[in-house]
């Protein structure tokens, strides 16, 4: 298997839903809200496909004021994990970050989820602070930063 990365489409909208709920049962986003992100805001939405299924997805937002962005989201299909498909979202990100003269990106995970930070660390993140109650179930959350 062999994924491409390239932006999302507009008429991805469902999968992109379907893939968010699969991977984040109680913090997902609404079709509003994801078609928003997708077509208006200030962001850049990019999805991993094998064989024409999506299997990854990844939402990040600009704050171009001040050179930052922010991974909202990052969703590996739980079928294709540890394949290098989350690497691959975040390398690309950084390389289109970097192009256009972005400086730094942050990101949140929860505290008890060592797979992610795994990945975040090896990618070059460090923990800054640590958010209270930062989910809707109550748990904690760590916030990343890594410079480009």
């Amino acid at each position: 298997m062999n994924p491409h990365i390239r932006p999302a489409k507009k008429e991805e909208l469902p999968d992109l839903l379907a893939l968010e709920k699969l991977c984040f049962k109680e913090e997902t986003f609404h079709r509003k809200q994801l078609g928003y992100l997708l077509l208006k805001a200030k962001s850049l939405v990019l999805v991993a496909s094998a064989e024409d299924n999506i299997i990854g997805s990844m939402i990040v937002l600009f704050r171009e004021n001040i050179l930052q962005a922010r991974i909202y989201s990052l969703n590996v299909h739980p079928a294709y994990r540890r394949m290098g498909i989350g690497s691959l979202l975040m390398d690309t990100t950084f390389e289109f970050l970097k192009e256009r003269g972005f400086r730094k990106i942050t990101l949140e995970a929860g505290v008890n989820n060592t797979a992610a930070r795994n990945l975040y660390e090896s990618k070059g993140f460090s923990v800054d602070k640590t958010l209270r109650s930062y989910y809707k179930n109550g748990d904690d959350a760590l916030h990343l930063t890594k410079n480009l």
